[in-house]
């Protein structure tokens, strides 16, 4: 198998992110696993502020069927989960979660509020990224679960921990589009694509 410092140090991303994000912030020195990671979460979080634009806060915490998630679930598990993974895990910040009341949550946050807590641990997130090294790929990272969680604490490299927090959060992006799609009025695109 091969070791982390194999991984390719020119990863491929668009010339369009690099004018627009590369040289801002601090990112300019940041490997470019980094870069993308970040690009490709707040590509996420931009659909997901045009589905909350697009719904009223009642519809944002309908669930369409019993046993599913509302799009408001779905906000505060994403922002859960990244800080998690990212601000808590990575960051070594203070772990300060409650994964299962994001999903019994039925209301009372509003989308604007949704989405500050989203765009919030974005910064965080966008902070410890750009204080990382690209040997810190290799740095191994626990992941804490509390004992009564049901999930079992977990232990990966960063790279890894950075990969899966990606795909989790475009996975459930996904959903929350889709879901968007349905609730909304009338029959407009939430993306530039017509599908």
């Amino acid at each position: 198998m091969p070791t982390l410092r194999q991984f390719p140090e020119d990863l491929w991303y668009p010339m369009e992110y690099e004018s627009k994000y590369i040289g801002k912030r601090g990112e300019a020195n940041m490997h470019r696993f980094y870069s993308q990671t970040l690009k490709l979460l707040d590509t996420e979080l931009e659909r997901i502020k045009k589905a909350l634009d697009r719904l009223p806060e009642e519809r944002v915490w309908k669930k369409v069927r019993g046993s599913t998630n509302s799009v408001g679930n779905l906000c505060l598990h994403l922002a859960g989960n990244e800080y998690q993974n990212i601000v808590s895990g990575i960051g070594q910040k203070p772990f300060i979660r409650e994964r299962s009341a994001e999903f019994l949550a039925e209301g009372g946050v509003s989308p604007d509020e949704l989405l500050a807590q989203l765009t919030g641990v974005r910064q965080q997130t966008r902070a410890i990224l750009e204080s990382l090294s690209p040997e810190d790929m290799e740095r191994e990272v626990t992941i804490v679960y509390p004992p009564d969680a049901g999930i079992a604490s977990y232990t990966r490299h960063l790279l890894e921990i950075l990969y899966h927090t990606t795909a989790h959060y475009s996975y459930h992006t996904g959903q929350i589009v889709y879901m968007t799609k349905l609730l909304q009025d009338g029959d407009e695109h939430l993306l530039s694509w017509k599908h």
